[in-house]
């Protein structure tokens, strides 16, 4: 679906200007440390110098040159050439009788050879196309891979760095508690236990952030890679993309969505391009050998020489010769082979299923994707509506304890269940913004 002139011009216009977003990005990174980066940056950045693109980019240049060597099959061939002879002593001559001859020749001149097996080549030159068309569509499906393993690292990025949020907010309030109850502690109004309790529950929280900052460091650490930037410099998502995005809906048809990948992913166009030159190879194991093979040789040049002691170049004069010949081959290669009839049409149907399980797979991909989007778009309202809950029972707990009603413990539970839940809340944001994502990838937009 992505013909060659396309893959050019876009290959023109955006390969420069990302390349050059991707060199700048790369040295203002040095600069600070950490480094925000937004979604926006990140999807810029994610084909710029990929490994995996600029490989399936190799691929597509090593298949057009194999399609260009293929149609130049059709030419002749030339051959320049000086060859000096030298025979001493006995020789036969055509009448059978041996002869001691002493003689030497020159020849100069120039050969045209062509010998075109019209089937192999003229199938041969169709199959390099097919396989030129299936790389094109590979090199499209690992841009398009990029891009979505750039969205997948933000999105990890961004959850590791909620719950580091989460988990500092968490920290702090513990560490008031304790340090409050130590206050009261010495001035004899708690329970000295209370206080111990309360430092464990301070240095849980900590714990909690430590593991919290050490998956926010590997997470950017694993962006940077997929962007091919400085591991060294840590990213951060920026703290305004903490938010639902809206991207696809869930309820929307899944037939409709089924029917548009089958259509749009790379990977049929692929498929397709390989299951084509499949069928070309059989064709040219059963039809090709029809078609005979064409052979022709135009030698035009001098020819000098004589007898022992004269000059090489003695009664040098034009010679020419000129052949032409049509032939078939039977047997191996040729009419008759039956083992590479079978062979390819082993091949063609390979290609066959190969193409029904990609099918098969791109369904299940998008049937996947839209479940989890629905899920997790139902988990976002209930995760906002627990952390309604928990925002409230800490303030209504607070309330008590400011009253002497409530025991110091039960605020520092509400604050703990309110951290927790707001991790929950921002985690399933993350999610549920990588299951758009990923539904548009699945689907081929």
């Amino acid at each position: 679906m992505n013909g060659p002139n396309l893959y050019r011009r876009k290959r023109t216009v955006w390969f420069p200007l990302v390349t050059a977003l991707s060199v700048s990005f790369a040295w203002s990174l040095r600069a600070t440390d950490p480094q925000p980066i937004d979604l926006a940056t990140a999807l810029r950045l994610a084909g710029a110098s990929n490994l995996d693109v600029e490989i399936a980019r190799e691929r597509v240049n090593e298949a057009r040159a194999a399609s260009d060597a293929a149609r130049a099959r059709f030419f002749p061939w030339v051959a320049p050439s000086i060859v000096v002879r030298r025979h001493e002593e006995n020789v036969q001559d055509a009448g059978g009788r041996i002869l001691d001859a002493d003689k030497q020749s020159l020849a100069a001149g120039l050969a045209i050879n062509a010998q075109l097996d019209l089937g192999e080549t003229y199938f041969q030159n169709l199959v390099a196309k097919q396989v030129l068309k299936s790389t094109e569509a590979a090199f499209a499906g690992r841009q398009r891979e990029a891009t979505f393993r750039a969205a997948a690292g933000f999105f990890e990025l961004m959850r590791a760095r909620a719950a580091v949020i989460a988990s500092e907010e968490a920290a702090r309030v513990a560490g008031l508690h304790a340090a409050q109850i130590g206050i009261s502690v010495e001035a004899g109004l708690s329970f000295k236990g209370d206080a111990s309790r309360a430092r464990a529950a301070h240095e849980r929280a900590e714990l909690v952030l430590l593991r919290a900052r050490t998956d926010q460091r590997i997470a950017a650490a694993r962006l940077a890679e997929i962007l091919r930037l400085d591991p060294s410099v840590e990213l951060i998502p920026d703290e305004s993309t903490l938010a639902p995005m809206t991207l696809e809906a869930p309820g929307d048809d899944l037939g409709d969505r089924i029917a548009r990948a089958l259509a749009k992913r790379p990977e049929m166009d692929e498929s397709a391009a390989r299951l084509a030159g499949a069928r070309l190879n059989r064709r040219a194991a059963t039809q090709g050998p029809l078609i005979p093979t064409l052979g022709a040789q135009a030698s035009i040049g001098g020819l000098g020489g004589g007898p022992a002691g004269s000059t090489l170049t003695r009664d040098f004069d034009m010679s020419s010769d000129l052949s032409f010949g049509v032939s078939w081959r039977i047997g191996p290669g040729g009419l008759l082979d039956r083992n590479r009839q079978r062979e390819m049409l082993s091949r063609e149907k390979q290609m066959e299923l190969e193409r029904e399980k990609v099918s098969d797979a791109i369904r299940r991909q998008v049937v996947e994707s839209h479940a989890r989007l629905q899920s997790l778009g139902q988990q976002v309202e209930l995760a906002r509506k627990s952390l309604e809950a928990a925002d409230l029972t800490v303030r209504l707990s607070r309330g008590r304890r400011e009253t002497g009603v409530s025991a110091a413990f039960e605020d520092l539970e509400a604050e703990e269940e309110l951290a927790r839940t707001r991790r929950d809340y921002l985690a399933t944001i993350a999610d549920y913004n990588l299951a758009q994502y990923a539904l548009r990838f699945a689907t081929g937009d």
